[in-house]
């Protein structure tokens, strides 16, 4: 089990440089997008000089968003803990870090940021 989850978690080093080409390429089309006025769906902008449509979409408010964003990286950095208990000292301070990080982050969202909008949209 831990050989899978070694291989899922710390990939071979070609599919890192295949991954990191394609964030880039696909980084790259969506700025390019935001630039011609083609904005993304959750985008601030979204609505700008654009006439209403009669198609239903989920709306999600920002702070739900946030959440939905922030949580799995906060679990994924707290079950490292179990999962690789016996590692060096440096991997102890990255998952250590990493998990504190996104435990703020949520924090955050909860109890400090004010979102726009009354009902937190």
């Amino acid at each position: 089990m831990e050989s899978v989850l070694t291989r899922l978690f710390f990939p071979a080093p070609l599919l890192i440089k295949a991954m990191s080409v394609v964030c880039a390429v696909s980084l790259g089309k969506v700025g390019l997008s935001e630039m011609r006025g083609k904005h993304m769906q959750y985008s601030k902008f979204l609505n700008i000089g654009e006439k209403k449509s009669n198609k239903k979409q989920i709306q999600v408010s920002s702070r739900t968003g946030m959440l939905i964003a922030y949580t799995p990286s906060f679990l994924a950095g707290a079950i490292s803990f179990g999962l690789f208990p016996n590692e060096d000292l440096r991997f102890l301070f990255v998952k250590s870090t990493l998990t504190f990080h996104f435990f703020k982050r949520i924090l955050e969202v909860l109890f400090i940021h004010r979102y726009s909008g009354g009902s937190g949209c």
